[in-house]
């Protein structure tokens, strides 16, 4: 008799009320060209990393959320597009 095999799970979607503000922020985050899956997991992989950062620090309790969080950014020379004003 054969073995029957293995399932996988598959996992289930993520589903969130959506605000004109919760659009507003996907669609800035959308400008870097991200997919909206992709600019969602980004975003949750971005505030848990701020989290556990903030937690083992010892900045707040642990499960805690902080009152505010601030992000610092490296500059990046990047090539900027032509002026297009004649």
């Amino acid at each position: 008799m054969a073995t029957p095999k293995a399932t996988r799970r598959r996992r289930s979607p993520v589903s969130v009320p959506r605000t004109d503000a919760f659009d507003t922020a996907l669609a800035t985050v959308m400008r870097t060209g991200m997919t909206k899956a992709d600019a969602v997991r980004l975003a949750v992989q971005f505030l848990a990393s701020g989290l556990e950062s903030a937690w083992s620090a010892g900045a707040v309790p642990d499960a805690t959320v902080p009152h505010r969080m601030r992000v610092t950014v490296q500059r990046q020379d990047t090539p900027r597009p032509a002026d297009q004003r004649e």
